[in-house]
């Protein structure tokens, strides 16, 4: 890359941040000195870079996946020191994509978040690191490779089923992407975590259209579908399984959160005692439920009370002043 333009670049960058006045400022001074630094190591990653260029007070990349890539250095870093906002601004073919730094929470510099953005790019954006806004920087075809491909990390394989979510979710499930994406699921040889990604996504095409029907049916369906998302047999659960109890089991309907609730704690009880936690989380939300109606049919007893009851539960008591001298005495006394 131009040595010169990315010297500009930071230079610009700099004037522009010493130009807000301190009281401006979101951030401490302690960030403030690390955001400088962090330009530093930004100016020297970015004279390395073979794919970067600089755009005007950013730079851009054109992916292989045939999209252009654009960071706006200047307008992330004014974000960050004014707002405190830890989201870069990007873009992708001039649509914003939101994608936050890493450890947000830890008050990292936003100089280190943009340094990582334009190494990832040197890399080519690998899946295991790719954030899941930008899953157009990867092909369907690749993700459901690395997805399926038993010799990559479980790590690769989980963050690929993330990104095929999202072109899931464009095709409201019934493409030809979802197809192969649930009937690779649907093989059992994928790694639980993997296939809970795809059914997380809330549009698992065997499962849902049964929640209409509802029933013995779909209950006995929804078991099943938690059986095999449980067949390694963790001795914990994990949360996305939890999550994807609640979300499906809370759209039922009472009854068949009942039968949802004792099939699986007949399960603990008989060969499965390790889902025990799941049984838990349905129980819980079927006596959320118990307790809504209860509470519901109270207030409808209470709201449909006859007029005239009403006004004799409201109203004064006729003998109220009746012996009110004797309630003085009794008072003196």
């Amino acid at each position: 890359m131009n040595t010169v333009q990315i010297q500009d670049l930071v230079a610009e960058v700099e004037a522009v941040m010493h130009g807000i006045p301190e009281e401006d400022r979101i951030i401490t001074d302690q960030r403030y000195d690390a955001e400088q630094t962090g330009l530093n190591l930004l100016e020297s990653v970015l004279t390395n870079s073979k794919r970067w260029r600089v755009n005007g007070t950013g730079v851009t990349m054109d992916h292989p996946a045939g999209v252009q890539l654009d960071v706006d250095v200047m307008g992330s870093m004014l974000m960050a020191v004014q707002e405190d906002e830890q989201h870069l601004v990007m873009s992708v073919d001039g649509q914003p994509i939101c994608v936050a730094g890493e450890g947000i929470f830890y008050d990292v510099p936003m100089s280190d978040h943009l340094t990582t953005v334009v190494l990832l790019g040197e890399a080519g954006f690998p899946i295991s690191h790719t954030p899941d806004t930008l899953y157009m920087l990867h092909s369907p075809a690749d993700l459901l490779a690395n997805m399926s491909n038993e010799f990559c990390s479980l790590q690769e394989r989980i963050s690929a089923a993330k990104l095929l979510v999202p072109y899931v979710n464009e095709e409201e499930g019934e493409g030809s992407i979802s197809t192969q994406s649930f009937n690779l699921a649907e093989t059992g040889n994928l790694p639980p975590q993997v296939e809970l990604e795809l059914v997380y996504s809330e549009l698992y095409p065997r499962f849902m259209p049964l929640h209409e029907a509802s029933g013995n049916t779909m209950v006995n369906k929804f078991v099943d579908l938690v059986l095999r998302l449980t067949r390694h047999r963790p001795e914990k659960p994990s949360h996305a399984l939890h999550r994807f109890i609640d979300v499906h089991v809370q759209r039922m309907r009472h009854k068949d959160q009942e039968r949802v609730r004792d099939l699986l704690l007949a399960l603990c009880e008989t060969s499965r005692p390790e889902l025990h936690a799941l049984f838990e989380t349905a129980d819980g939300i079927y006596q959320n439920g118990w307790d809504f109606d209860r509470f519901h049919e109270m207030h409808q007893e209470i709201i449909h009370v006859p007029p005239h009851l009403r006004m004799e539960h409201l109203g004064i008591p006729a003998d109220a002043y009746e012996n009110v001298h004797d309630v003085d005495d009794i008072m003196m006394f």
